[in-house]
């Protein structure tokens, strides 16, 4: 004869599980910027168009990194440039931050470097460390910027972001993904785009959870 035991879960799996609850509820914010500074950058387009497809419980936010210098550590004192502090603060307020970056010379732009350069100092206060994070971007060449990410992911170790695996943005072609507007015509692309936030939402939540 079988027989089951039933069991009743104890305050610890109560508490989890109500936990659990109030996090999927929670709106969440995240920050979001594109290594590039020209004013047609299409990553900068793909950046808009993800903030576009935000799901309800998804506040993305765009950061300005227009006025960020390059990283100088005679710079990186207690008392840092003005556009630098508003950068840190905002990802360390935000959620999950995202990283879109065009490709140059095999990896990745200046800009995005710079920004990731700031982000992380100093070590022992790092606005990226346990951040939950994701990276995307695309190129006109059909590698869609693959290195560009793969590089991004290699400081993953040492600048403590907490890096989504899948699903991955890699836009191939990108000039044809938009019109003269700027606006994405590419109903794939904005699916997989939602996917995307959605992705990082749960990986955002999981981490959360465990923290």
């Amino acid at each position: 004869m079988l027989s089951l035991a039933v069991g009743f879960p104890n305050k610890e799996a109560i508490d989890r599980r109500l936990e659990w609850g109030l996090m999927a509820e929670k709106k969440l914010t995240f920050a979001g910027f594109a290594g590039s500074l020209r004013k047609g950058s299409y990553n900068r387009m793909l950046l808009r168009a993800l903030k576009q497809v935000a799901p309800p419980d998804v506040v993305m936010n765009i950061l300005d990194i227009s006025g960020i210098p390059l990283y100088n550590q005679d710079l990186d004192i207690e008392d840092p440039p003005k556009a630098v502090r508003i950068l840190r603060d905002a990802i360390r307020a935000a959620d999950a931050l995202v990283i879109v970056s065009p490709e140059h010379n095999y990896s990745v732009s200046g800009v995005t470097k710079t920004v990731i350069e700031w982000a992380s100092r100093p070590p022992e206060n790092s606005a990226l460390e346990g951040k939950p994070c994701a990276v995307m971007g695309g190129s006109t060449s059909g590698f869609g910027g693959v290195r560009a990410q793969l590089a991004v992911r290699q400081m993953s170790p040492e600048s403590g972001m907490m890096l989504l695996q899948d699903p991955e943005i890699r836009v191939s072609r990108i000039h044809t993904k938009f019109d003269e507007k700027g606006q994405l015509v590419d109903e794939d692309l904005r699916r997989d785009l939602a996917e995307f936030l959605q992705a990082l939402a749960a990986w955002t939540r999981k981490l959360q959870a465990q923290s």
